[in-house]
């Protein structure tokens, strides 16, 4: 069996999670009980196996006057765990969330216990009911008959109608604190006998699982696979955590402005065959921790880095998380984002800390500062330039991808390409909107990326008609001799065909 079924806890001493566990022993210790609770809480918290307590500590038939434990031993305690007693009814509200799976409950709920003292019926992920059925199940929840509990579990309250809330007293499931995985792992290592390097082993289990208890013992019982003493390194081989194998030297490469080693082990991580959404989420993990420590909290990390810096750092990779989950292409959206960032870290004070801290303070010869060409942008330390030329080959490049993209683009010109950001200049806020949504940006990034032979990010900013198509002197742009005649009608001819 499953270490996460088989170490569930089975009474209220053995909740690992402190809050949820005070608050239950204040309620089964009362001399009432409500009709209706609501379990609110992330994954993996324990919620379903708080619900089994209430339901065993309510059915036991051992129980005595003042107890709020269940003894675990009579008939409906072991049916209760073996979701085989009759008067508790485990409904997954994802799979029967219809009006008809509730009127099917409401019937039931006026008959009398088959055996226990007390009707229970847990539904869990209770916000994926329909509001038709929430409706159904209103007059019920609130006016239940004598010796039925309802019992709500959720990960989304937010999600449940105000009227359904106000019905049920609620308990709040935070995510599980270090020290509280530490606890749940610490129960199955001893009682499985488990031998470990250090106790390193756990603590980096619980660094990684998300406040989760499930995923924690989940990831201990593949590690006891191993049948020999489970060490830190394997420990770190089967997490696979992102924050702890790869965010020091990747940091170190955005803070130190070398954008060439951050791509290069972009380009490692993505032949190993990384998953990028769960890469980006370590990262923000290990920047959290640093944010922290600036803010002086004490869960935090020291580092060199600026509140700025980091605060700029999570602003981009949490885009850049989003974005991956949904990209054709999530080593670029990665590589985009290495970019953008690289350019925070050398803005930042960070970098000439660490060279303090490392030693090694190197004077270099200070640069001129380049004055742009007129008709010409630069990227910094790549010294890239866009020709009349690269933007003809990205357009027809970009034509077979998306034919009504190429011709909004054939309305636009590049006005600048500096620090990696090509900034493309409209005339109309309809094409705007219409380069801005992700696909069309997505594919737009990409051409351009290939044609520069390095990362871009695009940004569209809405012009005035370019002086030259009105007999006036030519805009400056990113190259000279563009077309300047293309204007909405074109544009219409090119997406609609026809002269009209």
């Amino acid at each position: 069996m499953a270490f996460y079924l088989k170490y569930r806890p089975k009474k209220v001493a053995e909740i690992d999670l402190t809050e949820a566990r005070e608050a239950l022993g204040r309620i089964l210790s009362s001399s009432s009980f409500p009709h209706a609770l609501l379990l609110a809480g992330p994954r993996g918290i324990g919620k379903t196996s708080v619900a089994r307590i209430i339901a065993k500590s309510l059915n036991c038939e051992n129980k005595k006057s003042g107890q709020i434990d269940p003894c675990n031993r009579c008939s409906a305690c072991l049916a209760i765990d073996g979701g085989a007693f009759l008067d508790v009814l485990e409904i997954d509200a994802a799979s029967n969330r219809g009006i008809d799976d509730i009127r099917q409950l409401k019937e039931g709920v006026g008959l009398a216990p088959v055996k226990g003292k007390t009707k229970i019926y847990i539904i869990d992920e209770v916000h994926m009911l329909t509001n038709e059925a929430f409706n159904a199940l209103l007059k019920t929840l609130e006016e239940p008959p004598s010796g039925v509990v309802f019992i709500l579990c959720t990960t989304n309250p937010e999600k449940i109608p105000q009227t359904v809330l106000s019905r049920c007293l609620r308990i709040n499931f935070h995510k599980a604190s270090e020290q509280e995985v530490l606890r749940a792992l610490k129960r199955v290592v001893e009682k499985e006998s488990l031998r470990l390097e250090s106790d390193q082993v756990l603590k980096i289990i619980a660094q990684n699982v998300d406040g989760s208890f499930r995923d924690g013992q989940k990831i201990l019982e593949e590690l006891s696979f191993a049948k020999e003493t489970i060490t830190v390194k394997l420990a770190k081989k089967v997490i696979g955590d992102q924050s702890l194998f790869w965010s020091d030297r990747i940091l170190s490469f955005i803070n130190d402005g070398d954008l060439s080693s951050a791509l290069e082990e972009v380009a490692r991580l993505d032949d190993s065959g990384v998953d990028w959404p769960s890469y980006l989420k370590g990262l923000l993990v290990f920047l959290r921790r640093f944010l922290h420590g600036a803010w002086g909290l004490s869960d935090g990390q020291e580092s060199n880095f600026s509140i700025r810096q980091l605060v700029a750092w999570v602003e981009i990779f949490s885009r850049a998380a989003n974005k991956a989950k949904k990209a054709d292409l999530p080593v670029l959206v990665v590589e985009l984002a290495m970019a953008q960032a690289v350019e925070v870290g050398r803005e930042g004070p960070g970098r000439q800390q660490l060279v303090e801290n490392k030693k090694e303070k190197i004077k270099k010869p200070e640069k001129k500062k380049k004055t742009a060409l007129k008709g010409k942008g630069d990227i910094k330390n790549s010294q890239k330039i866009i020709s009349q030329e690269q933007w003809q080959v990205l357009l027809k490049e970009i034509k077979p991808k998306n034919h009504s993209l190429e011709a909004f683009l054939k309305a636009a010109y590049p006005i600048s390409f500096k620090n990696n950001r090509l900034t493309l200049g409209v005339y109309y806020q309809f094409h705007k909107e219409c380069l801005e949504k992700e696909v069309n940006r997505q594919i737009v990034e990409a051409v351009a990326s290939k044609i520069l032979d390095c990362p871009v990010s695009l940004f569209y900013r809405l012009v005035e008609k370019r002086p030259s198509a009105l007999g006036g002197k030519k805009t400056d742009s990113v190259f000279s001799g563009s077309d300047d005649n293309n204007n909405i009608y074109d544009v219409a001819k090119k997406i609609f065909g026809g002269d009209k």
